[in-house]
């Protein structure tokens, strides 16, 4: 495991691409409601009863913040706009603005996805649904992605929407070079580019995959990012970029600039005093089925939980499907925001809009391309796992919520730590698990990213001063 320190705006950043070693793994099982019932009562106490320290409040104490995602550059820029003061919608925006850069194979602008976010102060959790329908002819997806990470940004962050936006706009410009992730992807995937030579030429110059770390600039990205940043969403809705991308994508101009992100409430799985909140869309793969499989396995043996989960969704392990990029995001402030992202298909259409650096996406069917999910208590506010199962494109239906399930049911049942869920199964999953100590009440958590992935983990460690 690599890890790195380094200090930035006096802050202490922690990170690393592999699991970070903080708690030992239980030695026992407890069933998951009198495990919950216990920690939640201490943590309760703590809040209420005076002369008590709520350890989620505690002054002048070591907190963290926490980052995953399957992208290194993104992950870094996510652990930054924490380290400056942002938060959870913030570091999540930033993050997917990023990969429509770093890793436009499974996210870009013209795509989408959903996400589930938990406010630790109005203790609620939401779907905000941005995924990329069809619009135009040979299923070309409506762009959701800009309207849904406004959304995201705007119900889970401080800060100005051009601070969200400037890091991926230098990262298309100033390319620190290519990620491991989308080395793999063009090696699998890079023939659907073959219609777009602009794409080609940018992508696999001299018809050959680029060696990990080699610079790819897109300065046509970068030029849409800039206006993005300074004339705000609107301007790929109704602003300067709307004509040339309706004309591209072949969709009706009036619905471009009526779409909205859909926000709802969750579909829960109530686990004592806290519960698993997975997105509510109308996909099949998606958040009922999710809920439905959960039941199904809840109550067998551990060993026998995730690949029954896997049959009961209905995942394969093999078979073309939707690629998806998932992040996930835990504040200092005990906020969560868990993000799938996807194009509908590697590299979506294969095809840009002109002088944009934008690849058109393909709609997607069903949910099989990833799931985010958090586990919350909604009493204290906070928030206790983190996760996103993604599809690799090449490993059939249903790979990204099987993924998901499969370290999301030992988090949440069996309170394991993250280095000793294993990883295993269809699909590929990042994410954070948190543990309560039953005898202080002190929260302990660990990010944990699929060595089978391209992606990071980043921990942000800061003291909160004394009011």
């Amino acid at each position: 495991m690599a890890t790195t320190e380094t200090s930035l705006l006096g802050l202490r950043t922690v990170t690393t691409s592999g699991f970070l070693e903080r708690t030992p793994a239980r030695s026992r099982r407890q069933s998951r409601h009198r495990i919950w019932r216990r920690w939640g009562a201490i943590a309760i106490a703590a809040a209420l009863l005076p002369g008590c320290v709520n350890t989620k409040f505690k002054t002048d104490a070591l907190v963290q913040s926490f980052v995953v995602g399957d992208e290194p550059r993104a992950v870094a820029i996510g652990r930054d706009v924490l380290a400056q003061g942002g938060k959870a919608g913030d570091a999540a925006a930033a993050m997917a603005l990023a990969m429509t850069a770093s890793l436009p194979s499974r996210v870009g602008l013209a795509g989408g996805g959903v996400c589930v976010l938990f406010d630790a102060v109005k203790k609620q959790a939401r779907t905000i649904d941005f995924l990329p329908r069809a619009a135009g002819a040979g299923g070309v997806a409506m762009p959701g992605m800009l309207r849904g990470l406004y959304a995201v940004q705007a119900t889970a962050g401080v800060q100005r929407w051009e601070q969200v936006v400037a890091p991926a706009e230098q990262l298309a410009q100033f390319s620190p070079g290519v990620s491991r992730a989308l080395t793999d992807d063009l090696t699998r995937f890079g023939s659907r580019l073959s219609a777009d030579s602009e794409m080609r030429r940018r992508f696999l110059p001299n018809g050959a995959v680029p060696a990990v770390g080699t610079p790819i600039s897109q300065p046509e990205l970068a030029g849409t990012l800039s206006v993005i940043r300074r004339n705000g969403v609107a301007a790929l809705y109704n602003g300067p970029l709307a004509a040339p991308v309706a004309q591209a994508l072949g969709i009706d101009p009036a619905a471009l600039r009526a779409y909205q992100p859909r926000v709802a409430g969750t579909r829960s799985v109530p686990l004592g005093i806290v519960s698993m909140q997975f997105a509510d869309t109308d996909l099949p793969e998606s958040g009922a089925a999710l809920v439905q499989a959960w039941n199904a396995v809840a109550e067998l043996p551990p060993a026998q939980r995730a690949a029954r989960a896997a049959s009961v969704l209905g995942a394969t392990g093999s078979g073309n499907g939707a690629a998806g990029a998932g992040l996930m995001v835990i504040d200092s402030d005990e906020n969560g925001v868990a993000c799938a992202l996807t194009q509908g298909a590697p590299f979506g259409t294969g095809r840009s809009v002109p002088g944009t650096g934008i690849l058109a996406a393909q709609s997607v069917e069903s949910g099989g391309f990833g799931a985010p999910a958090l586990l919350t208590n909604a009493i204290v506010g906070r928030t206790l796992f983190a996760g996103v199962g993604v599809a690799a494109g090449n490993d059939g239906p249903a790979a990204g919520p099987a993924a998901l399930l499969s370290v999301a049911l030992p988090a949440a049942l069996e309170a394991r730590t993250a280095e000793a869920i294993p990883v295993t199964g269809p699909g590929h999953v990042n994410f954070v698990a948190c543990q309560v100590s039953p005898d202080t009440g002190v929260r302990a958590c660990q990010p944990g990213a699929d060595p089978r992935g391209g992606g990071m983990t980043a921990v942000v460690e800061t003291v909160r001063l004394r009011e």
